[in-house]
């Protein structure tokens, strides 16, 4: 889906608070125990990182911040930019780039508007162009890059410096490991090629994949079966799978399509192709260290609605199927020898034998806790927290928005069910009480009774995820809800999105007609505005819209209220495709 256009705000996303909260730094036994956490100043949420006690040891200064990686190296963003500090607060690379890849033999790449560098660990400059339109990571001394030729993009290899190792002639060129690369040529034919560019072999399938170390790779038939190639490009498992997983451990996540009583289930099988597991179950992840999660009732629409259970590599059953989440969304789900699981209402960790850790913490809610250090840091429905040992919180989020005086917008949960969950607001400490019962009436009832009548309504399973965000102006509470509805069996989720005008004085809610004076006829005048913008930015180029089905605007169309201008919105479908997300459509107001 698009981004939205502008004036739209934007919602930085907080990834992999459980990874890497504590790290060995390379060729040092010391470890980072700093923890990314933010403090309130005002309403505005400044990012540093705190110690085991919840001290901060780096004063919050970013934008947001993430957690220091196995090279004692941590992101941080401020304006929109991003940089890199060590565990002293030093700067290693300003906050000036749009995005930076991991750090990689020691080499890294980084992009700020269309230009791209190569930077070394300490962020010094090796390399920069406004030639290429991407650059990757070093891999034994190659980075795959892309670069316009004639009307073509192609991507070929550079070293550190810039020099070009291959030329760009490539279609798609992947990572050197094991002194060879996987390459799609301009004919659109898969390779192996050696680091002179030079062919090893060309691979004749519809469709080909590397796993990590370029010992083996996936691949399909013509009759879209995949099976398994060996480093030389060779066939040692042929295409007999619906669906197949890279190798891990030297074990492979498979499915097959048999008889009806084996259709859609998933089995490991090893090197030589044989059954660790039989295909028997409905879905299998792969945990590490020889275990795996699985589930064996039927799913419909998502996974997260069927109970799991612990298995080794033997078809062991370590647990019962009682868990919905088991490993987290982490790439390493077994974390410092401990496996995070929820069972619909707690968070816990259990040991590698299936059992459960009692001497740490059970977590109430839905997500995944990580043990680091002295610190179990979690993300439990979206929300992140540290606890000490004995369970008690050091840190938690803070999402109270202040208002004038001592009143504040506090946030709620209601999570009824797995795959709900709704966050909405409630006003504390207006002088007048009886206004703040009626707004917080009001408010509860658009966020949760009504939203969970049209779920109960509705016969399918629906996931949802409903947030919102606030801003004050004066005495004018908006309050901007969104959310996403995924219904099963439906081709792609649904937004959501309603932005409410509140009265802090009178608790009244201002709908768009209450903005214009009685038979100003605006729904007329602001139709023909929005129809001369829908023109104006189809001919740019900038937005479709569907100039010939829209009519008019609604009485009741969503808006949101700036100091001077108000921006109208449209659901997808309204007047535009799914792809174009929601329409927004602004114009000025005449004071």
């Amino acid at each position: 889906m698009r981004k939205r256009n502008t004036l739209v705000l934007t919602v930085l996303i907080l990834s992999m608070i459980l990874t890497s909260c504590v790290n060995e730094n390379k060729g040092s036994k010391s470890q980072i125990s700093l923890y990314p956490a933010y403090k309130k100043d005002q309403n505005k949420k400044l990012w540093g990182y705190i110690d085991a006690n919840g001290d901060f040891k780096i004063e919050p200064k970013f934008q947001f911040a993430e957690n220091f990686d196995e090279n004692g190296l941590a992101k941080v963003y401020n304006e929109g930019k991003m940089g890199l500090i060590n565990e002293n607060c030093e700067i290693v690379v300003p906050p000036i780039y749009d995005a930076i890849s991991n750090l990689n033999e020691d080499v890294m790449s980084a992009v700020q508007d269309n230009k791209y560098f190569i930077l070394d660990k300490s962020g010094n400059i090796l390399f920069s162009s406004s030639d290429y339109l991407f650059l990757g990571i070093s891999s034994e001394g190659y980075i795959s890059a892309a670069k316009k030729v004639d009307d073509d993009v192609k991507m070929g290899y550079i070293d550190k410096n810039g020099k070009e190792l291959i030329k760009p002639q490539f279609n798609i060129a992947y990572d050197f490991k094991n002194g060879r690369a996987l390459v799609k040529n301009a004919d659109d034919k898969y390779a192996l090629i050696d680091n002179t560019g030079k062919i090893i072999k060309e691979l004749n399938y519809e469709n080909v994949s590397p796993a990590d170390d370029n010992k083996t790779f996936i691949f399909t038939d013509e009759n879209n079966l995949y099976g398994y190639l060996d480093e030389n490009g060779d066939v040692f498992i042929k295409p007999k799978f619906t669906n197949a997983y890279h190798y891990e451990d030297k074990m492979a996540i498979v499915s097959i399509e048999d008889t009806s009583k084996n259709i859609g289930k998933w089995g490991v099988i090893d090197k030589k192709g044989e059954y660790l597991i039989k295909p028997k179950y409905t879905s299998i992840v792969y945990l590490g260290e020889g275990l795996f999660a699985v589930s064996k009732d039927e799913i419909e629409g998502s996974e997260m609605y069927v109970k799991k259970a612990i298995v080794n590599q033997d078809d062991k059953q370590l647990t019962e199927f009682e868990y919905y989440n088991i490993g987290g969304n982490k790439d390493k789900k077994i974390d410092n020898g401990y496996i995070s699981v929820s069972d619909g209402k707690h968070t816990f960790l259990l040991d590698k034998k299936g059992k459960q850790i009692s001497k740490f913490p059970k977590i109430e809610g839905v997500g995944e806790v990580s043990l680091k250090g002295d610190v179990i840091a979690s993300v439990i429905d979206d929300r992140i927290a540290y606890y000490n040992l004995k369970g008690k919180a050091i840190w938690e989020e803070d999402n109270t928005y202040k208002l004038r005086g001592e009143a504040v917008v506090v946030e709620k949960k209601h999570v009824p069910d797995i795959g709900v969950k709704i966050y909405y607001p409630e006003i504390q400490g207006l002088k007048d009480r009886k206004v703040e019962k009626t707004i917080n009436e009001k408010l509860y009832n658009l966020f949760v009774t009504d939203t969970m009548k049209g779920l109960k309504e509705n016969k399918e399973k629906t996931t949802l995820n409903l947030q919102y965000s606030v801003r004050r102006s004066n005495d004018l509470l908006i309050i901007q809800k969104s959310g996403y509805y995924f219904m099963q069996g439906a081709a792609h989720g649904v937004p959501t999105e309603e932005t409410y005008h509140i009265d802090l004085y009178t608790g009244k809610f201002y709908s768009l007609k209450d903005l214009f004076k009685p038979n100003s006829n605006y729904v007329e005048k602001l139709t023909d505005i929005v129809k001369k913008q829908m023109k104006k930015s189809q001919s740019e180029g900038t937005g479709t819209y569907f100039l010939d089905d829209f009519k008019s605007i609604r009485e009741d169309q969503n808006f949101v209220l700036f100091k001077d201008y108000i921006q109208l919105y449209f659901y997808p479908y309204e007047v535009a495709s799914y792809a174009e997300g929601f329409a927004n459509l602004v114009f000025l107001m005449k004071r």
